[in-house]
């Protein structure tokens, strides 16, 4: 029970919101029969329980960056 509490405290607000979305698409699926909501609560469904939209994590949201440096350059001065 411990891991399942922790599995959704660590959910974001993005997360949350694509869940929600699946959920309402798939009630107007279960309604009006139409396969487009099904298809597209099922994309929103799979994003939101597997953490996943853009590509190479570029609008992830939680994470924190760091604020040390990588690589040390120094600036090149040729001799005259």
């Amino acid at each position: 029970m411990e891991q399942i509490k922790k599995y959704f405290k660590e959910w974001g607000a993005a997360r949350i919101i694509r869940l929600i979305f699946a959920i309402v698409l798939g009630i107007a699926f279960a309604n009006s029969g139409e396969q487009f909501y099904l298809f597209f609560g099922l994309i929103l469904f799979v994003q939101a329980a597997f953490n996943i939209s853009c590509p190479g994590g570029s609008c992830s949201t939680g994470t924190e960056r760091a604020t040390k440096t990588i690589i040390k350059t120094e600036k090149y001065e040729p001799k005259k």
